[in-house]
């Protein structure tokens, strides 16, 4: 059912994407905000669980690169390496940020005003 969810995600996504056009690198800064953000939407959106931000990146990240991927599947493995590792490097940051902002929220959350 979850992989059902994923791949409808995926299609979703991808038919938002005009296929013929080409684009440079993706800039890290607007990565992580997408990230953040929530798009494109996954099923981990729908979760009621702590980890499920975290899957929601991870569920995104992938998304977003096979779509890159196959936007770009001229363009030189180089390139696309550069791309794809950018893609990790959002990952890692949009996470990062998400678990500062749950140790923030739940700091002195047992203490009263």
């Amino acid at each position: 059912m979850g992989e059902d969810r994923f791949i409808a995600a995926y299609w979703e996504f991808r038919e938002s994407v005009d296929l013929e056009k080409t684009a440079g690198l993706p800039d890290l800064n607007h990565l992580v905000w997408c990230l953040l953000a929530g798009m494109p939407n996954v099923p981990a959106d729908e979760e009621d669980k702590p980890e499920a931000p975290l899957r929601a990146i991870d569920q995104r990240v992938a998304i977003l690169k096979a779509v890159f991927v196959e936007v770009n599947s001229e363009k030189d493995d180089g390139f696309l390496d550069r791309a794809l590792n950018l893609y990790d490097e959002a990952a890692r940051l949009a996470k990062l940020i998400l678990k500062e902002a749950t140790t923030e929220n739940n700091f002195g959350a047992d203490e009263g005003p």
